[in-house]
Parts: structure tokens; C-alpha cells; sequence
């Protein structure tokens, strides 16, 4: 067998391995076609371990549980309260649920009341940054799911098999301190501030941060103005780039986004990358919790749109 011949037929076992090729937003028609696709890991994301009874009670058949702060996607590191962890620690925590490098993974804002999409997105953007590029959010999340009658549902708790999972830390999707006080003076990047607008226009201080107010020039477009009416997904392009133009921020400008830890900028960053496919969005993932740590940074009060 010629090197180009097995280098093909080993491309396309990954492929097979990886499952059905997905955008990063499907539909829960598009998980339920899908369902028991071998290579396939889907993953609904709760904030804490205290919420898996909810889980167990109901949810997608096959779907393993996630708690977003008890599992550790985001750690204290370095003095800042919420960190990506280091390459080996979320190594274990991503194989932790299962995910190895050639899954299929979807991810489901879990929680038949109330999903946390901004979490979701949050460990959209980790998976992509350790090299993760079959990812998919599932728009709607299980409350989506759950309000069909004709979507199977299943019961009790599913442990899921330990990954492999090597990761290949992707920096081009990360912005840090320095990239955004050097912007200051050279306005390459348009600066996205993603936390409600009382905290951007100053008017309330986050105990995580050491000053209120945003970074000069950021804009301001919080998290929920791109979310649907019931917070459990996320509107379409042209509801997106509707809420932008409001904003004032531009389509074709590469970005950096940015709230407190990260959290809720991961949002804005899906968002503009994903859906409304802004070249180059970055997430700062120090966010205003690093910012403000250095006095000699400047902060202002915005004046939001919203």
C-alpha cells in the first residue's frame, strides 16, 4: 500500500470515528436522527454535581452529565478566581466524560427548567481550544428536547467510558492582557464587553472584579440580547447581527470578547464566530477580573445601547 493511500484510508477512519459532520449549532432533530451514532458523545452541561438527580429523571438517551464548576472545566489559578486549567488537568476532565479525540461531541444545555447556555459555550470554547473541532452546541438545549412528546427520553444515571483525549492547544482563539492593552493604541481588534449593562456602564462592581466600569472603546452586547426568549438557546444570523448593529459592532472587524471570567463573553464569542461568522473572534479569558488587577490599566464607564 502506497504512504498516500494509508494516509487517505487513516483520514477517513476519523472521519468515520468522529461521526456525522455537524455545524456547531444543530437542532434537537438533528441529535434525534443521530442518536447511537457510534463515535458519537453527547454531553449535557449542568453547573453542579447537586443537579444530576435532574439528569437521572430525564434526559437524552445516551447523554452522559457535566457539572460546569464541580467537574472543573474552569479552575482558581495564578490569583484570578475562574482559569482555563492547565493541559493535563483538563485533559482528564474532558476524557473524563468520555471524549476522545476523534468524537462527535454535542453539547446540551442541560436543565428542563432553566439550561445555562453561557456554560455550555464556555466548554465549547475549551474543547476548541485543546484542539477539539467536532464539536456542536445543541440549540434549545433539553428543555427543547423534553417539551417534544416524541423524543425518546431516558431515566437514571449513565457513567460514561474514560476517553483518550490529547490536547492541541489552539492559541488563535485566545486573547490575553497584553494582545488587549496593545490594542488600545493600534484599534486592530474591536473589543466586545459581554456582561449586562449595568456592570459595563458602571453602575455595578462584580466582587470578582477590583474596579466597576469596562475597558475604553469595548462595546457593549450582554449575553442575553442574543439569546431566545426563554434563555434555553440562541437566536439565528439574523437575529445576532440585529443585535449587533444595535450595538455598534461591526461584522467584518476581528474581535476580542470579554466579561469577567470568561464565562459570559464565551457566549458573545460563540455568537459572533459561529453564528454571525465574524473573522477572528478571541476570547479574553482573564476578562475584567485580570484587567482590573493592574491599577494601571484604565477603566471607564460605557454607555450601553441596551
Amino acid at each position: 500500500m502506497s504512504a498516500v493511500l494509508a494516509l487517505t484510508l487513516s483520514g477517513m477512519c476519523a472521519a468515520e470515528a468522529a461521526g456525522p459532520v455537524a455545524p456547531p449549532l444543530v437542532t434537537p432533530a438533528w441529535v434525534a436522527a443521530h442518536l447511537h451514532t457510534p463515535g458519537m458523545v453527547i454531553v449535557e452541561v449542568y453547573d453542579f454535581d447537586k443537579q444530576k438527580p435532574a439528569y437521572a429523571k430525564e434526559h437524552i438517551p445516551g447523554a452522559v452529565f457535566t457539572g460546569f464548576l464541580s467537574d472543573h472545566w474552569r479552575i482558581p489559578m495564578n490569583g484570578l478566581p475562574f482559569v482555563l486549567p492547565p493541559e493535563a488537568t483538563i485533559a482528564k476532565v474532558i476524557e473524563g466524560v468520555g471524549i476522545s479525540n476523534n468524537s462527535r461531541v454535542i453539547l446540551v444545555p442541560g436543565g428542563a427548567v432553566k439550561g445555562d447556555f453561557p456554560a455550555t459555550t464556555r466548554i465549547y470554547w475549551t474543547l476548541r481550544m485543546e484542539g477539539m473541532n467536532n464539536v456542536s452546541i445543541m440549540n434549545g438545549g433539553d428543555h427543547a428536547w423534553l417539551a417534544n412528546p416524541k423524543d425518546v427520553v431516558a431515566t437514571g444515571d449513565l457513567t460514561p467510558a474514560v476517553g483518550k483525549f490529547t490536547p492541541h492547544y489552539d492559541a488563535g482563539l485566545l486573547a490575553t492582557r497584553s494582545m488587549v492593552q496593545a490594542d488600545l493604541n493600534t484599534h486592530k481588534f474591536q473589543l466586545v464587553d459581554a456582561r449586562p449593562a449595568k456592570q459595563y456602564d458602571g453602575k455595578v462592581k462584580p466582587g470578582v472584579d477590583k474596579k466597576a466600569g469596562t475597558i475604553p472603546g469595548a462595546l457593549n452586547l450582554p449575553f442575553s440580547v442574543v439569546l431566545t426568549a426563554d434563555h434555553e438557546g440562541i437566536m439565528d444570523r439574523a437575529g445576532v447581527e440585529g443585535a449587533m448593529k444595535k450595538a455598534g459592532i461591526a461584522t467584518d472587524k476581528p474581535t476580542y470578547t470579554f466579561c469577567n471570567t470568561g464565562h459570559l463573553a464565551s457566549l458573545d464569542w460563540f455568537a459572533l464566530r459561529e453564528i454571525a461568522h465574524v473573522p477572528d473572534v478571541k476570547l479574553y479569558s482573564g476578562s475584567m477580573s485580570e484587567w482590573t488587577r493592574d491599577a494601571s490599566l484604565p477603566v471607564v464607564d460605557g454607555k450601553s445601547a441596551f
